[in-house]
Formats: structure tokens, C-alpha cells, sequence
């Protein structure tokens, strides 16, 4: 059942990749369209029986047998208003405890890809500024190197394995990325 005091996504907490968004916007819509169908037929069932009860009324009003199916129809009235009522609680349930806490969900969950996008995008902008200026320096080292210092080979070695590094860094970043993404 979906009632109570808890909705479920407190009962069955989610992590949800950023590519499921889609399905569980359509979910979202669906469980909508179904409490919104539900209400409607609650409405519609609370009429009929309105009505339902007046001839029963009417037929109990009467002498003779007549009283008597008026009564028996006066008993499966009441019947089917417990069938009403639950329809009623089910549909409330559905909007309370479904549908609107996993669209509140889905806002948060939108917030953190959100951060994770922006955290992600400064990271590997800080990692590439990083790598062009190392780059950069190791064609300076490079150009001197050319021109016959042989003691910049040692720096220039140096040089060519922070680029290296930078780019170990920067992969390792992206990988982590992914996996944060994942979670």
C-alpha cells in the first residue's frame, strides 16, 4: 500500500543515474495521469451513488416487497461506498506519498548532476591550463635544448615527465568523474 505516514521513497531510497531522468520523468507523468483518473472516477462513483441511494430510498419508501429491495439496495449502496472511499485514499496516496516526493526528488537529484557538472568543468579546465603551460614550457625547453645546451636535457626530461604526469592526472580526474556521476 501506499499510505501510511512514510512515503516510499524513504522506504526505497534511490540513486539514480542521469540518463534515467527521462524514464522517470515519464513515470512521474503516468502515476499523474492515473490520480488524475482516479479522481475523476471518485467523482463520477460519488454521483452514481448519490443517485443510486435515491432509488433505494425511494423503493424502501414504499409498502409491500418494494421495501424490502429497497433495503437490500440501500445495503450494496454502502458497500460500494467503502469501495469509493478506498479509491479515494488510494488516489490520495498516490499524489502524497508518490508522486510528489519523487518529483521533489528528482529536482534535488538534478541539483547534485548539476554541482557534479559545474566541479567537473572547473577541474579539468584548472587540469588543461595546467597541461598547456607545462607544454609550453617543455618547447622552450625543447628550442634551447636544439640550439646545443646539453645541460637542459635534464630539465627538459624533467619537463617531459610533468606534461606526462599532467596528462595521467587529467585522465585519472575524468575517470573519477565518471564514477561520481555513476553513483
Amino acid at each position: 500500500s501506499l499510505g501510511g505516514s512514510r512515503h516510499w521513497l524513504q522506504v526505497f531510497p534511490l540513486s539514480v543515474p542521469e540518463g534515467s531522468y527521462p524514464v522517470w520523468e515519464d513515470f512521474i507523468n503516468k502515476a499523474g495521469k492515473l490520480q488524475s483518473q482516479l479522481r475523476t472516477t471518485v467523482v463520477a462513483a460519488a454521483a452514481f451513488l448519490d443517485a443510486f441511494q435515491k432509488v433505494a430510498d425511494m423503493a424502501t419508501n414504499t409498502r409491500g416487497g418494494t421495501r424490502e429491495i429497497g433495503s437490500a439496495l440501500t445495503r450494496m449502496c454502502m458497500r460500494h461506498r467503502s469501495i469509493e472511499a478506498k479509491l479515494r485514499q488510494f488516489s490520495s496516496a498516490l499524489i502524497d506519498c508518490l508522486i510528489n516526493p519523487l518529483q521533489e526528488q528528482m529536482e534535488e537529484w538534478k541539483k547534485v548532476a548539476n554541482q557534479l557538472d559545474k566541479d567537473h568543468a572547473k577541474e579539468y579546465k584548472k587540469a588543461r591550463q595546467e597541461i598547456k603551460k607545462k607544454s609550453s614550457d617543455t618547447l622552450k625547453l625543447q628550442k634551447k635544448a636544439k640550439k646545443g645546451r646539453g645541460d637542459i636535457q635534464p630539465q627538459l626530461d624533467s619537463a617531459l615527465q610533468d606534461v606526462n604526469d599532467k596528462y595521467l592526472l587529467l585522465e585519472e580526474t575524468e575517470k573519477q568523474a565518471v564514477r561520481k556521476a555513476l553513483i
